[in-house]
């Protein structure tokens, strides 16, 4: 049995609250951000309308399932449950892109810090 309030449903209109993807439908998106509405155009990342592509960006299209889902902004949202924020994938990495830095970088790092321990320094 299939539960009509769960996030898969189709009923349910889940959008980006930055820039407005319907979540799970096949987008046409392009590089720069922008991607085709099925009723209003094309629309650029921040949510607005946007130019039509020329024929040189247009060749650099491709087809994208938009996944809304909840995130949190930081650590002191954490707190507070009411303040989550619904975005697309796109969005949620472009939006935490320094937090998403930070910890890929304490990663590496620590992936050398065990190899210095068990294994010696390493020669870079």
């Amino acid at each position: 049995m299939a539960n009509s309030a769960d996030n898969s449903s189709p009923s349910i209109d889940l959008r980006c609250d930055h820039c407005g993807r319907p979540h799970g439908q096949m987008l046409r998106c392009l590089p720069d951000g922008r991607w085709l509405s099925p009723d209003n155009g094309w629309i650029d990342a921040n949510g607005d309308q946007a130019s039509w592509p020329d024929v040189v960006d247009y060749a650099r299209l491709r087809h994208s399932r938009a996944v809304v889902g909840l995130y949190r902004q930081s650590a002191a949202a954490r707190m507070a449950a009411e303040d989550h924020h619904r975005l697309c994938r796109r969005c949620h990495f472009v939006t935490g892109r320094e937090k998403h830095r930070r910890v890929a970088r304490l990663r590496a790092l620590t992936r050398f810090a065990l190899g210095d321990l068990f294994d010696g320094t390493y020669a870079v």
